[in-house]
């Protein structure tokens, strides 16, 4: 996969650049410009008056980490690089050594699962491999050419692109697989995924991410059953199977005219591209088998939610006519998916509970954790398993609620006002959930080390933070979007949306940000508004 995506690149990027074949040849294979970055933190505790205490009952506290005292610098080891064609050597090195400095502040330190300071970066392998140095780079100057316009900073990022891309298909070759760090090609091909969610192209997802996301999969599936670090590995391939899920779930929406609605006007039939890949059942089943008990509700719930997207593929395709069998078909299928959800969510305990906290007298910043709450978990792999059921059961509930809108008579019977009233509950408690379960996941850039010890009583275990960034994107735009939720919940969720793109830089929460600002509501609505006000673009 990879070496197939490098030579398509690379073949593009210089008919766009106009670069002969044979310039590259000659060109050397990447940069080690020197980069520093400090940062601090702080252990000082919040004043007596700022004492938490649990809002719910039915959750288990995870230990509290603080967080560490430090000041540090990382610096990386200048060679002499070979940089771009059309881009003069001074004006390059100065900005690549600010893109890794960028990717540095912005996409590792401070994020769950990540060192707190940079001095901890000294020692990892992965910091200082060539093949993650260029994409290290290429991730941060598309940030920042993103935040200046600077298209030159644009053209430099692809070049380093490029480079990481025959790193790592070089790497991968059959005679240095025993070789390899499992752990450098790991994070290598997240930061390539996520610099095609950073760069972004129009208002689509980007795709070039999931061809990364397989890779990964197909990496880990070939090291799990030697790797010594077993549980970490599966873990890893499960969260690249959910995020396989919920990028195909996304792509049904962000191509189509309606992108904040489940059952569109009218049909829209699908090319057969961009479902779950061929590979995709076969890693399923090794994560499936070798899981822990502890991590066994991950697997559980990754087929329902298979199901969902099978379910909206359908829909989405379809041309209904209320009182058809084909309609009642559906209803029936989404209210008993639906019933597995729930189910699924009833049997967790132990580990898998979730504690919710407040801090007294406006201790958050108002924009940065919802309503002053924050959730605890046993984990960071539990917390992002949670999420991921959380998305999925908002958007069966909304495809519900527009059945019930749309084919009233096909879904009288399945559907009661009871019924109804639940969904829509569901619907806010999630949405809740979802929001108040950010500060988990992203740092927004106003919190202060003394707000982040709170948020490190869960404990690591995700293997790589910035893995979930890209999915936290997709959650708060469904979450978003959800019919029914108060009027603030949107306006906040905007909010997260907005700064990720102006503070990190990525495109594609400019998008989302963009669908979800689309969302209309009727005037004179109330606080809470009606299902009915999410409308398709094509209308508003």
């Amino acid at each position: 996969m990879f070496r197939d995506e490098s030579s398509k690149v690379i073949k593009r990027a210089h008919q766009q650049w106009g670069v002969p074949e044979a310039s590259e040849q000659g060109e050397a294979s990447g940069s080690s410009p020197t980069s520093s970055t400090s940062s601090s933190s702080s252990s000082t505790s919040p004043t007596s008056t700022s004492t938490a205490f649990p809002i719910t009952t039915r959750r288990r506290v995870a230990a509290s980490q603080s967080p560490q005292s430090a000041s540090s610098v990382i610096t990386f080891k200048r060679e002499a690089p070979e940089l771009g064609y059309r881009v003069s050597k001074e004006i390059s090195i100065n900005a690549v050594d600010k893109a890794i400095q960028f990717y540095i502040e912005h996409y590792v330190i401070g994020l769950p699962d990540e060192p707190k300071v940079g001095q901890e970066l000294q020692g990892k392998v992965w910091v200082h491999s060539p093949a993650t140095r260029e994409i290290m780079a290429a991730v941060g100057l598309a940030s920042l050419s993103n935040i200046t316009g600077d298209k030159e900073m644009s053209t430099l990022s692809k070049q380093h692109y490029g480079r990481a891309l025959q790193n790592i298909s070089t790497s991968i070759m059959a005679k240095h697989v025993p070789e390899l760090d499992l752990d450098v090609i790991l994070r290598a091909v997240v930061m390539m995924a996520m610099y095609e969610v950073v760069r972004g192209r129009d208002e689509q997802p980007a795709p070039g991410a999931r061809t990364h996301i397989m890779g990964g999969a197909a990496i880990l599936t070939s090291f799990l059953p030697f790797h010594e670090s077993q549980s970490e590995g599966l873990r890893g391939l499960l969260q690249l199977c959910f995020s396989m899920i919920a990028s195909t779930q996304g792509a049904l929406q962000y191509t189509t005219a309606e992108p904040n609605n489940m059952i569109p006007s009218r049909p829209e039939p699908q090319s057969g591209e961009g479902g779950l890949p061929g590979p995709f059942q076969q890693w399923l089943s090794m994560g499936s088998s070798m899981v822990t008990p502890t991590d066994r509700p991950s697997a559980e719930l990754i087929p329902p939610i298979v199901e969902l997207v099978k379910l909206s593929t359908y829909v989405r395709s379809q041309h209904f006519i209320d009182g058809q069998q084909a309609v009642t078909d559906m209803v029936r299928a989404a209210v008993a998916l639906d019933a597995q959800f729930g189910a699924w969510e009833d049997r967790q305990d132990g580990a898998w509970t979730v504690i919710e906290e407040q801090v007294n007298n406006n201790f958050f910043p108002p924009e940065a954790v919802f309503e002053g709450r924050y959730h605890i978990y046993t984990d960071m792999y539990i917390a992002r398993i949670w999420n991921h059921y959380r998305w999925a059961r908002i958007m069966l509930s909304q495809l519900l609620l527009e059945s019930v809108q749309r084919f009233p008579t096909s879904s009288s019977s399945l559907i009661s006002d009871q019924k109804l009233q639940q969904i829509q509950d569901c619907i806010i408690r999630l949405v809740r959930d979802t929001l108040v379960s950010i500060p988990t996941h992203y740092r927004h850039p106003n919190l202060q080390p003394v707000h982040l010890e709170y948020f490190d009583k869960t404990q690591g275990g995700a293997v790589i933070g910035i893995a979930g960034i890209p999915t936290l994107l997709f959650e708060i735009k469904v979450a978003g979007v959800a019919p029914g939720i108060p009027r603030h919940y949107r306006t906040w969720a905007l909010g997260i949306l907005e700064t990720i793109w102006a503070k990190m830089g990525m495109y594609q929460s400019k998008v989302l940000s963009g669908m979800l600002a689309k969302t209309t509501e009727p005037e004179g609505s109330p606080e809470r508004g009606s299902p009915i006000w999410i409308k398709g673009e094509v209308q508003g």
